[in-house]
């Protein structure tokens, strides 16, 4: 494609930028509402915008190590880009990362990383992803997106008076050996937001950028803050699960809580440093009528409602896709009705990827002006790829990106949907990572399908399902599902027989083993209330938080006994 026609399709105050300009130096420049009208335009563009910006990153690595191997110079389409550069992904980029913690220069993207961004991934050792100059200000401008059209759906957050409780976790925890910080993406993320949000936090600076606190102090400090100010409007976080312990620990130390927002003081049973604690208290004040406030709340109530203390509470954003739904479902249980939900946005350490603009919706528009992608359609042998503006609705995908932060074709592991095309525009949604599947004798059994089982097997009896986990008892070849439905009164027997239909239903291979006997019949174990939160509070590891743990959906052990209230098994009533 030329440079004419691209311009006859895309004006070119958008991409004409100078020869030493990036495309997202230059959309940085733009003032807010030109940002966004360049937004939707590009978005209705994705051939030409995707190529442009292809274009770009090569341009701008081209007298890199990488891209004088690669040719970047000599790449003038993307099949010649395709054709040249593999497949990448963690493992074949370690040694050079080892390097650019050191201060290398110019390996992967000119200059030395501006940033590592510690991942926040299953393991006790988090792996760290470079950040480079113009890498950072795609980060910043999918926040800025973001968040100004969070504020177009949600206006009353800018109110006068009114605030806001973010939870992230640190922008920096500290530097590699070459000086360079070491941030977390959620941190980066509250870090990005407009000057105008970050004056609505209730949180004050000195807690959100401590790195001592404990968890317990930091959850206690959370509630405290925000239990104190009145006019809360809504919170802002990536893993709701979080806002929802918060809420359950607010209800079970309510009385310290509540002493500590009538004296304007912190509870000494809070282990906090000396220096840090008295900056803490110089942003709290003696407030007896708002604790008096709430002590009638709770006598009333029995509870710290959650409409009753913060009447104005109206926004949450937050993840709402693949797992975190069901946790959305679950706090939405405590929330008014009238509650708006914002999907907080699909990302992860390596980029920010999509961009929500709709209520009520998990899907977003792709950041086609920050990365170039591609999409791998699931269960491709030949591992030809697809574009943005070739994707099929419905269809489910592996995303591969290419970043200004040096990642060439960059599998991220991930499985994507597209909810919708609409004028060549697609959104799409993280579904789960590529490695959620159980492998039943040599066949892949995706997360996504089981999902569909068990949604169809609880609305067979009215039900819902609060939070499952999947075993597969190798030895005795069965699947074991563990379910902590919202009430008692699930029919284990009858849930085990509908589910089984259904992975009949969405599984030829299974349904051919279990009618071959060369399986067993699936187990269904009920689990008390509460398993879920007990899970998130023994699967936090060393140095993190509920806002970065997330719970494996398959498991390798049956749940303790003391957590089962049934279990329908083979053969038994």
């Amino acid at each position: 494609m030329t440079a004419d026609i691209i311009s006859e399709v895309i004006p070119n105050e958008i991409f004409n930028v100078s020869q030493d300009e990036r495309i997202p130096e230059h959309l940085k420049g733009m003032s807010n509402e030109h940002l966004i009208k360049s937004f939707y335009m590009m978005e209705k563009t994705p051939e030409v915008t995707q190529l442009c910006v292809l274009q770009d990153i090569l341009k701008s690595a081209e007298n890199t190590e990488f891209g004088k191997k690669m040719g970047f110079s000599e790449i003038k389409t993307i099949d010649d880009f395709r054709n040249r550069v593999p497949f990448s992904d963690y493992a074949q980029i370690e040694v050079e990362i080892e390097r650019l913690k050191a201060g290398a220069k110019d390996v992967f993207f000119d200059g030395a990383a501006a940033s590592f961004i510690a991942t926040s991934g299953s393991t006790g050792i988090p792996k760290l992803l470079p950040e480079s100059k113009n890498g950072e200000l795609v980060k910043s401008l999918v926040s800025q997106i973001r968040a100004i059209l969070l504020l177009m759906l949600a206006p009353e957050v800018m109110a006068p008076g009114k605030k806001v409780l973010a939870i992230a976790n640190p922008s920096e925890y500290g530097k590699t050996e070459g000086g360079i910080p070491i941030g977390s993406a959620s941190g980066q993320a509250a870090k990005d937001m407009p000057v105008e949000m970050l004056k609505k936090m209730v949180l004050p600076p000195e807690m959100m950028l401590a790195k001592e606190l404990s968890n317990e102090a930091t959850d206690y400090l959370t509630i405290l803050y925000a239990l104190a100010e009145k006019h809360l409007v809504g919170v802002v976080c990536s893993n709701i699960a979080h806002f929802n312990i918060l809420l359950k620990k607010m209800n079970a130390t309510a009385a310290d809580l509540l002493e500590d927002i009538s004296t304007g003081q912190i509870s000494e049973k809070i282990s906090i440093d000396q220096a840090l604690r008295e900056k803490l208290v110089s942003k709290l004040q003696p407030n007896p009528e708002r604790a008096e406030e709430l002590r009638t709340i709770l006598e009333q109530k029995k509870i710290l409602d959650v409409a009753e203390i913060w009447p104005e509470f109206s926004v949450v954003s937050c993840w709402m896709s693949s797992s975190a739904a069901k946790i959305v479902a679950d706090v939405k249980k405590v929330l008014p009705s009238t509650v708006k939900f914002l999907e907080w946005g699909y990302g992860a350490s390596e980029g920010k990827f999509n961009i929500p603009d709709r209520p009520q919706d998990a899907a977003g528009l792709l950041a086609l002006f920050g990365y170039f992608f591609e999409f791998l359609p699931v269960g491709s042998t030949d591992g030809k790829t697809l574009l943005a503006h070739e994707l099929i609705e419905g269809d489910y995908y592996e995303l591969i990106i290419t970043s200004y932060s040096g990642l060439y074709r960059y599998n991220m592991k991930d499985i994507v949907c597209v909810t919708e095309i609409k004028d060549q525009t697609p959104r799409i949604v993280f579904v789960c990572k590529e490695s959620e599947y159980l492998a039943i004798e040599n066949q892949k059994m995706r997360i996504y399908e089981i999902e569909r089982a068990l949604q169809a097997a609880a609305a067979k009896q009215s039900e819902e399902i609060r939070f499952y986990q999947i075993f597969w008892d190798q030895d005795n070849k069965k699947l074991v599902f563990i379910l902590e439905p919202y009430s008692q009164t699930l029919n284990s027997e009858l849930f085990k027989q509908v589910l089984e239909n259904h992975l009949f239903e969405i599984n030829l291979i299974y349904k051919q083993l279990r009618e071959a006997y060369q399986l067993l019949a699936a187990e269904v174990i009920i689990v008390k209330d509460g398993y879920r939160d007990s899970l998130f509070t023994r699967s936090i590891m060393p140095g993190k938080n509920v806002n970065q743990t997330k719970l494996p959906t398959f498991v390798k052990k049956y749940p303790e006994s003391d957590w089962i209230i049934c279990w329908a098994k083979e053969g038994e009533k």
